[in-house]
């Protein structure tokens, strides 16, 4: 059995170290406020119409979230599977 190369690793290492911190951000209250529930509480104190609307762009926002971290994770995998290349060559 062969071992995975460094660039699959560093790539699945990266885009899933990267989607748990943003599902983490999204399920509790930081210092940021961008978490679910800081948006539906914040969401609390408009009007009727604007609260409705809040809510409705929640699942897009959330998506935008985890889509964002995945690419995010691509780049920063990209960006290690390049350093272990690099260093791989200089060995």
């Amino acid at each position: 059995m062969s071992k995975p190369a460094p660039s699959l690793v560093s790539f699945i290492v990266a885009v899933a170290a990267v989607t748990v911190v943003s599902y983490f951000i999204l399920l509790t209250d930081t210092i940021f406020h961008i978490s679910v529930s800081s948006v539906i509480q914040a969401s609390q104190h408009v009007a009727a119409k604007s609260h409705l609307i809040i809510l409705g762009l929640l699942p897009i926002y959330i998506a935008a979230m985890m889509f964002g971290a995945a690419f995010f994770g691509i780049y920063l995998g990209s960006r290690l599977e390049g350093f272990f290349l690099r260093a791989a060559r200089n060995k």
